[in-house]
């Protein structure tokens, strides 16, 4: 079983909860996990033979990062010029916020990646940053938590 996590972090909180998610879903048996930083260069067709994905990103200024658009907006021209499917495909959403940005997850996240094709877990992994920095262990094992039980449903 294969998971992807792709992810783009500013301050350094959202790239602990996916190497948090990661270490959950990994813990798994028969996971494979890969985290891919948006920018990084990689194959979007690694996504294809994913059995899930995760997509996270911070809140900024009410939205997710310019990079993460972006990212989704190719993801999104690669599917519609048919070079992929995902339609169906499980998917689920994570990310920090540092005041009132727990929404852009669970709303705008979440819609970019169901405008996809993409199937996405209806919660979503959503984390203060401060909390993380000041708190990481309990906040962090959220993240492990979340991915463990995002990986045990792909094996359903």
């Amino acid at each position: 079983m294969k998971i992807v996590i792709v992810y783009d972090s500013l301050t350094g909180n959202t790239e602990k909860m996916a190497k948090a998610i990661a270490e959950g879903a990994g813990s798994v048996e028969g996971a494979v996990v890969e985290v891919k930083k948006v920018g990084e260069p990689f194959p979007l067709s690694k996504l294809t033979g994913a059995n899930g994905v995760f997509f996270g990103s911070p809140c900024n200024y009410a939205n997710v990062t310019p990079n993460m658009q972006g990212f989704l907006e190719n993801l999104k021209d690669y599917v519609q010029a048919g070079r992929m499917n995902v339609k169906g495909k499980k998917a689920a959403v994570f990310g920090s916020y540092g005041w009132d940005g727990a929404w852009v997850m669970e709303e705008k996240l979440k819609g970019l990646v169901q405008d996809i094709g993409y199937s996405v877990k209806e919660e979503a992994c959503v984390e203060v940053g401060t909390s993380i920095q000041y708190h990481p262990d309990d906040h962090l094992a959220k993240c492990k938590a979340f991915g463990m039980e995002f990986a045990e449903a792909l094996k359903k």
